[in-house]
């Protein structure tokens, strides 16, 4: 494949089109302060420009095995093969490495951990749990969630084991809240995810929630009624649980935006706040400072 002195193949060729739209794409997430983002909501969003069709297409209509997203991900490896992006900047969801701190001394340990000290910013109550419907979405806001100290995970379908062994013992007090991120649809399997997912913890961790407790903060009913865009964005897809397969209307989470997601979690999280996070932020930081000065004296008497 030839490349231009920018190391981007050729501008008039399919590569050279398409890495060069997720390079400014790219760009954008960054301005935006949404990085690292995944290859899922790149294919949406490009989706919405028009760059990338929802499918490949035979001349009959059946879908080709070869998809969008598998170029935009080569797209995406081309960028970060040739240094135009950062290979941080897109992280894989599926995927992740066990490993395990260490020091020289248990001084220099408890050093090395002060950047990571967090404080209670929940007033003593125990904050809420994030759970998404997809691992995609999981991937983007994990971020968020970690400023908040919200634990978050995603079910990605009727992960039964998942549900009891994983979100059942965050649940088991019955002291949390769950706020509940998931594609909008109008009779499909993503409301049966939802109802699944609620009555597996119910039923194992012995308790029922209410309306407040459990909070779906997108995408609502309420949010597709008052949003034209988010109207337009709705897609048709079959439900091949039932035959012959039903078909229903649905509006994913991806195509909404990493933005406009990333804001929503962050209204929620600040709504059930007794106090800012900044506040908080800045008396962690102070106590960071002063254990900091505490183990250089004792680390420097041993």
């Amino acid at each position: 494949m030839t490349t231009t002195a920018h190391g981007l193949s050729a501008p008039d060729s399919k590569a050279g089109k398409l890495q060069r739209a997720c390079l400014d794409l790219l760009r954008r997430h960054e301005r935006e302060g949404t990085i690292p983002t995944n290859i899922r909501f790149l294919f949406y969003e490009l989706e919405q420009q028009g760059v990338v069709p929802k499918a490949y297409r035979n001349a009959d209509g059946g879908r080709r095995p070869r998809t969008p997203s598998q170029d935009i991900n080569d797209a995406c490896l081309h960028l970060r093969r040739a240094g135009l992006v950062p290979w941080e900047w897109l992280v894989d969801e599926t995927r992740d490495v066990a490993e395990w701190r260490f020091a020289a001394d248990a001084y220099a340990y408890i050093a090395d951990t002060l950047p990571e000290v967090r404080i209670d910013c929940w007033g003593g109550e125990p904050p809420p749990v994030v759970i998404t419907e997809a691992r995609s979405t999981k991937g983007v806001l994990e971020r968020i969630a970690a400023e908040y100290l919200a634990p978050i995970t995603a079910v990605g379908g009727m992960a039964a084991g998942h549900i009891v062994n994983g979100i059942v013992p965050l649940l088991a007090d019955g002291d949390r809240k769950v706020l509940y991120i998931g594609d909008h649809e109008v009779g499909g399997p993503g409301d049966m995810i939802e109802a699944n997912t609620r009555r597996y913890v119910e039923e194992h961790a012995d308790c029922a929630f209410t309306s407040t407790d459990w909070t779906r903060i997108a995408l609502t009913s309420a949010q597709v009624a008052r949003s034209p865009r988010l109207r337009a964005l709705a897609i048709d897809k079959l439900d091949h649980r039932y035959k012959p397969p039903r078909r229903y209307q649905a509006i994913e989470c991806e195509a909404v935006g990493q933005a406009t997601l990333e804001r929503m979690l962050r209204r929620a999280l600040d709504e059930l706040l007794p106090e800012p996070l900044d506040t908080v932020r800045v008396r962690e930081a102070r106590q960071r400072e002063r254990l900091a000065a505490a183990i250089a004296r004792m680390g420097a008497g041993r």
